[in-house]
């Protein structure tokens, strides 16, 4: 007869459990019933299956999801409430050593914190962090959604901004997605940066990646859905393939099926002032609407699916209130609508802007702006008059075209560049058919509005665009025969011979670089240009004037890995690079930091874009910096002629722009109608007289200078007690690494000294990297920490994936040593700084907190330690409470102690208990001997142990009140952002009523029809897009206050004792031993 044997079904968890699941740990989102039961011949009862949805709670794996039939899965279990352990052995007991690095790697693991003054970003980066660039990140942690313009002056910083609030978010479970769009010259910056300084690893995803990823994952591979965390070129973003990919990507967060209401959780957008609408044309005298670019819908459309937004540009505004609140749309689409009435109070919410001026006692210094005479030679004038005769002659031919006035200040821009410029654009246009005549439209492109600095310089540009197609209606009509060659030739021949200003320049260079006129000294100079023939010309003639070799040259065809090599070489030491002269065009002008050992930047030409040159002028005049920044810019000895006149006049735009570096957007409006003027004899646009100035709104909110010196000291006094509380000391990283090495049977670091350490080289040859020199102000240090740095031994392979960024562009084969001290690396390249988000650190911390969840891992998790001078022996259990909210959302995570004296048995207060515990394990540790060890386990393992019933006691105790405790901070959080919710959609209620009310009005209505065909489209657009979101926007409130509702719901704690000390008086181990 058969016997049917029941098989065990295992128990099913509940929302809020840990579980074990295929080797990782996992809090359960949610379990579902299946629809059908298993089969019957299965099993002995029929029973419904599950599907369970996992959230991971690996510190590594950042909220990674996973969904399992709960029934089917092998070697799953639900993890117990772990407590105090009820047997310890003597023998087991763990290396002291070992333990306090668990204890640490513990502590800095517990970054979800419900408090949102407790900032973990800037500990979790390589960065010297100062006071004021923490003021994003409260700003971020202050609100349930990240919407934020990083607007501050160039050179502050915004790009370590931004890589705090994206680690912060990450920390905090409040993200694991993350895209960064930026000019494609950046790409490779950006991910460098966010290695090298975050430890967090982005994907570039461009062509090339996607032959790739069709290689090894198949042709329906997307990137998107395969890397957490991406960057993608702005150029890139728009096009076919990249729109395609993303459809895919927001076709899921539109699913209901997928409970996902954004594709990504943050999008970082650099440079922001590409992706707005080109300026809008003066028509009659009047002003246009803005239009959107391929570039911004598909910008707008990304930030639409994106949850958390940072939008960076230190020249957001350019003069046009139409384009700026197109930007400010996607940065924010609660608070703004594009063509909209400008929300003051709304914009200072978003806004972030701080001016080098304000910061006082950061060690800005105030530039200096000088000019380079010159005395333009008499063919020079002579051309540039035969030039200036044509157009002006052609222009009273042709009437008063737009044509006419573009082509004017075109080609008299690229003649104040340099004759060979001038030259090839002449030949250029004489060898082209005529196009489709201009349009008012396209002084922009003239005024570099509409194009990214990396398209500069080359035929296919837009001044060159411009140029072919205003030949339809010959603008140089007044040109006699054989006039327009003879300016051609005369510019061409100038190809490989300086003129006057190339000359001065030479003259400058040579002062500067190689006085003696033999060898060189330290100094460097950046030169800037706008356009890619006149940095030809420039290399041309100054390889011929001996600067072949220290001679480096960057412009819009440089290919990014070659641009960080060049950069590379330019900020490194002058006594190991010989390079001493850049040459760059506005391909370099925006995002390279050039500041380390160079000071001095000059102007060749002078862009009509005022906030080009302010770029151009931030990439020496930025943080770092530790010399006055001296700028130049090329003036003529006298103003006799047409071309003194010019190009003095572009010397005063310079030197106004240089030092009102402040309000570039009313700037940028104002200069862009003096060149109008003074180039093409046009009468500045009309201004209304009545109503407000929608300039006025945005420059005061740009402003700056909020209540800045009492935020900085508050946010400085909080960094440093978070420093003291996490114990970030140096000794205390290197112990984690250390004892995670050991652990993990690899060989240990080997420290390097001082060069000064080792005078005769005695030990040198242990070394694969030379001493660490040492500097003047280097911190002498104590003998139990007398390393510097240590060189990384050779390591299995889990381990190298961690050592990137040791090595550099410039040396690839060797490894730079590292440090735990960030003293050591402030300012110098050739030592790392291994901070807590460092992969080796990250690495090591997972290794050690692993014990918690791993039985198999080396540590028991228990020590007894010998503390000399300490008050009286104790034993503590190192608790760690985790709270998970619906869906799995960890909300805050926290380690405490639970300490009983071991003479009285009575509870310590927590504050004692912190300080004996830090007593006991960050002094020199002494394991305790065996026959005490045994006497603590006599009095531990005993049958309902007193010891052990008042520990766990103390335990449960503690962590139900700080329960309670974050309970109620969590309680209030959810009130704070649902009222902040609340607010935000009643005042842009109100904002979309008095908008439409103003656009609808019959005066608006009349002026509009001025504008050209596709700017009544656009504007008409944006009506209708108003009065839809008015119509919606009671049920997206309501969505909004669900969603935080939902965030804060269903909150359940787990708590685990992670580990227990015995920390013993020296006399009471004595009498134990005895």
């Amino acid at each position: 007869m058969s016997v049917v044997v029941a098989q065990r079904v295992p128990p099913l968890p509940a929302p809020g459990d840990v579980v074990e699941v295929r080797g990782s740990t996992w809090a359960v989102a949610g379990v579902q019933a299946q629809g059908l039961p298993r089969s019957p011949a299965d099993e002995a009862t029929a029973h419904l299956s599950h599907v369970v949805e996992l959230q991971s709670l690996d510190e590594d794996r950042l909220d990674e999801t996973l969904s399992v039939v709960w029934e089917l899965e092998v070697g799953h279990t639900v993890t117990p409430a772990q407590g105090l352990p009820e047997h310890i052995e003597p023998l087991t007991f763990d290396d002291p050593e070992k333990l306090a690095g668990f204890v640490d790697a513990l502590r800095w693991g517990a970054v979800t914190s419900a408090d949102p003054n407790r900032f973990q970003a800037p500990f979790w980066s390589g960065v010297n962090v100062e006071a004021y660039q923490l003021e994003p990140l409260r700003r971020a942690l202050g609100s349930p959604r990240t919407n934020l313009l990083l607007a501050d002056d160039v050179g502050l910083g915004k790009t370590i901004e931004a890589g705090l609030v994206i680690q912060e978010l990450l920390l905090r479970h409040r993200a694991r997605t993350a895209v960064i769009v930026c000019p494609p010259s950046l790409s490779l910056k950006w991910q460098d940066e966010m290695r090298d300084k975050f430890g967090l690893e982005f994907t570039i995803v461009n062509t090339e990646l996607m032959a790739q990823v069709r290689r090894t994952h198949g042709l329906h591979a997307n990137p998107f859905l395969l890397y957490p965390r991406v960057i993608v070129s702005m150029a890139w973003l728009p096009g076919v393939r990249a729109q395609r990919l993303l459809r895919d990507v927001y076709a899921q967060a539109a699913n209901p099926k997928s409970a996902k209401r954004y594709a990504c959780d943050i999008l970082v957008v650099d440079e922001a002032h590409h992706v707005a609408p080109a300026s809008p044309s003066a028509i009659a005298g009047g002003r246009g609407y803005a239009v959107d670019t391929q570039r911004t819908m598909a910008t707008r459309q990304l930030a639409d699916k994106c949850e958390h937004r940072l939008f960076l540009s230190a020249t957001p505004h350019n003069g046009h209130p139409e384009s700026f609140t197109a930007l400010l749309e996607m940065i924010d689409s609660r608070r703004f609508s594009r063509g909209a009435l400008l929300d003051a109070d709304a914009l200072r919410d978003i806004t972030v802007r701080r001016l080098k001026r304000e910061l006082t006692g950061k060690g800005f210094k105030d530039r200096t702006v000088e000019p380079l005479t010159f005395t333009p030679s008499d063919d020079e004038q002579e051309m540039f008059e035969l030039l200036d005769g044509i157009v002006t002659a052609s222009a009273k031919r042709n009437g008063t075209k737009p044509g006419g006035d573009i082509v004017t200040m075109l080609l008299k821009k690229r003649f104040l560049s340099s004759p060979y410029a001038f030259g090839e654009t002449l030949s250029h246009y004489l060898s082209v058919r005529g196009g489709r005549g201009l349009a008012e439209d396209e002084y922009d492109d003239i005024f570099g509005e509409g194009q990214a600095d990396e398209e500069e310089g080359l035929f296919d540009q837009d001044e060159a665009e411009r140029l072919r197609e205003s030949k339809v209606s010959d603008p140089l009509s007044a040109a006699e025969p054989g006039q327009l060659e003879t300016l051609m030739s005369w510019g061409l021949g100038y190809q490989s011979r300086p003129d006057a200003r190339l000359e001065a320049l030479l003259g400058f260079l040579d002062g500067i670089c190689r006085p003696d006129g033999t060898g060189w000294s330290d100094d460097r100079v950046v030169v800037f240009t706008e356009y890619a023939h006149t940095v030809e010309w420039l290399e041309r003639v100054l390889r011929q004037r001996g600067y072949e070799d220290v001679l480096a040259v960057i412009q819009g065809s440089t290919p990014a890995e070659g641009r960080e090599y060049i950069r590379s070489q330019f900020t490194e030491d002058p006594a190991k690079e010989k390079v001493r002269v850049l040459l760059a065009t506005d391909a370099a002008g925006e995002g390279i930091d050039l500041q380390t050992y160079c000071h001095r930047v000059v102007n060749f030409d002078i862009p009509f874009n005022p906030s080009r040159l302010e770029q151009r002028i931030g990439r020496i005049d930025r943080y770092g910096q530790t010399k006055v920044p001296e700028v130049f810019h090329f003036v003529p000895d006298t103003e006799s002629s047409i071309y003194d006149a010019d190009a003095s006049f572009m010397a005063r735009i310079a030197k106004k722009v240089a030092i009102v570096e402040h309000e570039l957007g009313s700037v940028n409006q104002v200069i862009g109608e003096e060149i109008q003027q003074h180039f093409a004899g046009r009468a500045p646009a009309k201004r209304k007289a009545k109503g407000v100035d929608p300039n006025e709104v945005i420059n005061a909110a740009l402003a700056g200078g909020i209540e800045l010196n009492a935020r900085l000291t508050e946010l400085e006094q909080g960094f440093d007690e978070s420093r003291v509380e996490m114990h970030l000391e140096p000794a205390n990283l290197r112990r984690v690494v250390d004892t995670a090495l050991r652990l993990d049977h690899q060989p240990p670091l080997i420290p390097i000294p001082y060069d000064d350490q080792d005078p005769q080289g005695e030990h040198a040859d242990r070394f694969s990297v030379r001493l660490l020199p040492r500097r003047p102000h280097d911190v002498d240090r104590a003998k139990d920490d007398a390393w510097p740095a240590f060189e990384v031994p050779a390591v299995s392979r889990p381990w190298q994936s961690t050592l990137r960024g040791l090595y550099t562009r410039l040396q690839p084969e060797v490894a730079r040593p590292i440090t735990f001290d960030h003293r050591v690396a402030d300012g110098r390249n050739d030592v790392v700084y291994v901070h807590l988000g460092h992969p080796i650190v990250q690495r090591a911390q997972r290794l050690l907190r692993s014990s918690l969840w791993s039985a198999a891992s080396p540590l028991q998790r228990v020590t007894a330690v010998v503390v000399d001078d300490l008050a009286e022996s104790f034993v503590a259990a190192v608790t760690r409470m985790v709270l998970v909210g619906r869906g799995g959302v960890r909300l805050h995570e926290d380690v405490f102690l639970a300490s009983v004296r071991l003479r009285r048995r009575r509870a310590m207060a927590e504050e004692r208990a912190e300080a004996s515990l830090d007593q006991a394990l960050d002094g020199d540790l002494e394991l305790a001997a065996e026959s005490v060890r045994s006497q603590l386990c006599e009095m531990w393992n005993q049958t309902e142990s007193p010891l052990r019933a008042r520990l766990e006691e103390s335990m449960h105790d503690r962590a139900a009140r700080r329960h309670s405790a974050v309970l109620d901070q969590l309680s209030r959080r959810q009130g704070a952002d649902v009222q902040r919710a609340h607010e935000i959609y009643s005042a842009f209620r109100t904002n979309l009523d008095e908008s439409l009310s103003v656009l609808l009005s019959a005066e608006q209505e009349e002026a509009a029809k001025l504008f050209a065909d596709d700017q009544q489209r656009q504007r008409r657009r944006d009506i209708e897009a108003m009065e839809r979101r008015r119509d919606e926007l009671d049920d997206e409130e309501d969505r909004e206050i669900a969603a935080i509702t939902e965030r804060y719901a269903e909150v359940k704690p787990h708590t685990t004792a992670a580990a227990v000390v015995f920390a013993l008086t020296r006399d009471d181990a004595a009498e134990w031993a005895g």
